[in-house]
């Protein structure tokens, strides 16, 4: 099993090259998948493109994320967002090609 399971792992500083992150689909029968918030860490990723997170268990996305302004694809569809959208993610608008939250 490949799955991850828990919180989302931290982003330290050294990882900024990183331009596609695909951690969805981590929910399995044996396994919870992500689960809880996203860490603010993740704004440390400089120059990420795609950020997909969808079908976990995540529960909220933090504000920093609309710093990442290279990211043209943020897919958190099928979670538990149980927060409002920050209103920084505004300023992702004229980046962002697809916008997916659907699903939460």
């Amino acid at each position: 099993n490949d799955y991850i399971n828990g919180p989302l792992p931290d982003f330290p500083r050294s990882t900024p090259r990183v331009r596609t992150l695909d951690l969805s689909n981590q929910t399995q029968i044996d396994s919870g998948g992500l689960t809880g918030t996203i860490s603010a860490d993740f704004s440390n990723l400089d120059d990420l493109l795609v950020l997909n997170l969808a079908s976990n268990r995540l529960t909220s996305i933090p504000s920093d994320l609309g710093g990442l302004d290279k990211l043209n694809v943020f897919d958190i569809s099928s979670n538990a967002l149980n927060q409002l959208i920050p209103s920084e993610l505004v300023k992702l608008a004229d980046t962002l090609d697809i916008l997916d939250l659907s699903a939460n």
